[in-house]
């Protein structure tokens, strides 16, 4: 019998749990075994290789099927929460959904992108989930652009893009300064972002993204792909298409 495969028969026997009434390896025996195990690893050290990469596909593909799970079990909460944002067709054919944080350089990035994107594509539903994960002050740009939803949802593109516009140090004060330029009424929407529902919906929004296997900004679910990272114009495009063929 090949090294490698009594090596592996060993690690099964010794794996299983035996027979009361079975004879079993004395220990001079075990350690002999470990002694020929290791040497043969030494003589061998791309067995360990692969084993890790097998582990690492396994990994992959299970965290794969959860994530596919999880579109399927909690589709209503990704497109159809009433407390998300909706902009671009609230009626349209397709829902983009972007988890995203007004302090992260990849979101600010892609946004032209999807203002485009939903500029050629009028069938387009726009669903937008803050995820506040990189600072205090995204917590707050967060809980106030929500609160500005909730009270005056025709502003809200206009400050959610400023906000993303906005290059430098986005500081609390810079925060209600750009609210206050787009017309926000700023007194108001600081009672209002403060309030349990407010908090409600950011602990919704971090759970579903922690449902679906999302640690970082932004993400994209489109249809039946999950997509972590900035995406272009055209890969989104093809993203679309593909969600209307069912695919």
């Amino acid at each position: 019998m090949p090294l490698i495969a009594f090596i592996l028969l060993f690690l099964a026997i010794a794996a299983a749990p035996a027979p009361t009434n079975a004879q079993t390896l004395s220990e001079p025996q075990k350690k002999e075994i470990e002694t020929l195990i290791g040497a043969y690893l030494r003589a061998h050290p791309e067995v360990i290789l692969e084993s890790v990469r097998a582990m690492q596909e396994r990994e992959q593909a299970m965290q794969l099927q959860r994530q596919r799970d999880g579109l399927v079990s909690r589709r209503g909460e990704i497109e159809n929460d009433p407390a998300s944002p909706v902009v671009g067709n609230p009626q349209g054919d397709i829902t983009v959904v972007e988890f995203f944080d007004y302090r992260c350089g990849y979101c600010k990035a892609v946004l032209p992108t999807m203002l485009r994107l939903l500029k050629d594509d009028p069938k387009i539903r726009y669903v937008m989930k803050d995820l506040p994960i990189l600072s205090p002050e995204s917590r707050i740009a967060a809980k106030l652009t929500l609160a500005v939803w909730k009270s005056e949802p025709k502003r809200y593109l206009d400050l959610h893009s400023r906000l993303m516009e906005a290059r430098g140090d986005l500081t609390e004060t810079r925060i209600y300064d750009i609210a206050k330029a787009v017309g926000v009424d700023v007194v108001r929407a600081k009672r209002e972002m403060n309030t349990a529902e407010i908090e409600e919906m950011l602990m919704a929004n971090m759970n579903l993204a922690q449902a679906l296997g999302i640690s970082g900004t932004p993400g994209f679910v489109i249809g039946n792909h999950l997509v972590p990272g900035a995406i272009d114009y055209d890969a989104l495009k093809e993203l679309v298409s593909q969600a209307r063929r069912g695919l």
